[in-house]
């Protein structure tokens, strides 16, 4: 039976993903991303916009800019938070698509996963990439590792030493974030698959080989994924 619970997880608030409004809403007005799919994308808010001007139903067009390449989009708003706004892309040109499905690849999210800074300690680890991609162990006093999860495309994978492996969905709840400079603490709604689902695990497992870990740290991870090699 599939269960809710809910988690705070740190976001950064800057970083080279942003999109452009270039007409509508506010012409020029440049807005970080907080994730990213095929379909849409949900842009951060400042502390500042209290009531943006941005209505909900909308439709914005202006640049996306992956990784230093601006490619031309069509958006309407669907939802609108606290401090956030989820658009739906309309009528992408397949070059977009393409760099769309290229950007969002669980292989080069793995290449793009960093050390967290100011986030690790004795008992934590932190990775975290674009879209909301985050790797993110627990450790005992002796060291070895008895939580790791991975968030990635709306997703969820979990291993915990008592309880062993699930998997799941991830939706933003519609709380304000606490914002602390750059970083953000998002409130994550998570709804667990009754039982582990082959697809996520896939994908936990290329981002996991994609990634920068030292490889026994790979090994670790695949294991308790219960993938093979």
């Amino acid at each position: 039976m599939a269960t809710t619970e809910r988690r705070k997880l740190p976001r950064l608030s800057l970083g080279s993903i942003q999109f452009r409004i270039s007409e509508n809403g506010i012409p020029g007005r440049i807005f970080p991303l907080k994730d990213l799919s095929e379909q849409g994308m949900s842009l951060w808010l400042d502390e500042s916009d209290s009531a943006p001007s941005v209505g909900d139903g909308q439709i914005l067009e202006g640049a996306l800019n992956l990784r230093h390449e601006k490619f031309p989009v069509r958006a309407r708003t669907v939802s609108i938070s606290p401090d956030r706004i989820g658009c739906r892309f309309e009528d992408l040109s397949s070059e977009t698509s393409q760099a769309l499905k290229s950007f969002l690849d669980p292989s080069v999210l793995g290449k793009e996963l960093r050390l967290f800074p100011g986030q690790q300690d004795l008992q934590s680890v932190e990775y975290h990439g674009p879209s909301g991609t985050d790797l993110i162990f627990r450790t005992a006093p002796d060291g070895r590792y008895i939580v790791f999860t991975i968030y990635v495309l709306g997703n969820f994978i979990h291993w915990e030493e008592e309880t062993g492996l699930s998997t799941g969905e991830t939706r933003s709840s519609n709380t304000r974030c606490e914002q602390r400079g750059v970083m953000r603490l998002e409130t994550l709604e998570l709804t667990t698959d009754s039982t582990p689902d082959p697809k996520k695990l896939n994908v936990a497992k290329t981002l996991v080989l994609s990634s920068n870990l030292p490889q026994d740290t790979k090994n670790w991870c695949i294991r308790q994924l219960g993938m093979p090699y």
